[in-house]
C-alpha cells in the first residue's frame, strides 16, 4: 500500500473501514457545496462514492488517499488523483472536513499528490476543477503552480479548468515543497 507522507499528514488508499469517518464529513452541507450535487450526502450515497473510488483503484492503480491528520491520527477527508474519462485527463481532487479548512493542509496534500503524478506515475499534465465561485479551491490550485486555462462544462454544470505540466511542476517547485 502506497503511503505519502507530509508534514503534517499521511496520505493512504482509502479503504472500506473509512466510511463512517467519510459519511460524517460528507453529510456536512458547507463541504458538499461545490461538488458536483451541492448536497449532503446521507450514508448510502458515501458508500457509493467510496465504492466507486475503491473500484479506481483497482481499475487504474491509483486514485483518491484517505489524508489522515497527524496530531490526532483521524481521517479529515481525501486528496488523489481521479482518470476522467468525459476528459481524458487526470485530475487532483480535494476535500477536507470544514475544521480543517484555511490551515494549509489542502495545498500540502495536493502538493504530494502533484509530486507523485509527476514523479512516481510519470504524468506529462495534471488538471484540476473547481465550480467559479470555489475561491478557496481555486487558490490551492494557483499555490500549488496549477494555472487557470479555461472554463469547462461538464455534467450541466460550470468549472473552472486548471492545468499544470511537468515542465511547469519542474519549474515552481525545483523539488522543494511550499
Amino acid at each position: 500500500m502506497t503511503v505519502i507522507e507530509t508534514p503534517r499528514t499521511w496520505l493512504r488508499p482509502l479503504v472500506t473501514a473509512d466510511l463512517d469517518d467519510l459519511a460524517q464529513i460528507y453529510g456536512d452541507p458547507e463541504v458538499m457545496k461545490y461538488r458536483l450535487i451541492s448536497q449532503p450526502a446521507c450514508r448510502k450515497q458515501t458508500q457509493e462514492m467510496l465504492e466507486s473510488y475503491l473500484a479506481h483503484w483497482k481499475q487504474h492503480g491509483f486514485g483518491r488517499w484517505a489524508t489522515i491528520y497527524k496530531p490526532q491520527k483521524r481521517l479529515i477527508g481525501h486528496c488523489g488523483l481521479e482518470y476522467l474519462a468525459i476528459l481524458d485527463e487526470i485530475e487532483v481532487n480535494y476535500l477536507l472536513a470544514r475544521e480543517y479548512w484555511g490551515q494549509g493542509l489542502a495545498t500540502e496534500s495536493t502538493v504530494a499528490v502533484l509530486r507523485y503524478g509527476f514523479e512516481t506515475l510519470q504524468y506529462e499534465r495534471l488538471v484540476a476543477l473547481a465550480k467559479p465561485e470555489n475561491l478557496a479551491s481555486r487558490r490551492v490550485m494557483e499555490k500549488t503552480g496549477m494555472q487557470y486555462e479555461k472554463n469547462v462544462q461538464l455534467y450541466g454544470v460550470e468549472w473552472v479548468f486548471y492545468t499544470i505540466n511537468r515542465h511547469q511542476w519542474k519549474q515552481s517547485h525545483n523539488g522543494c515543497d511550499l
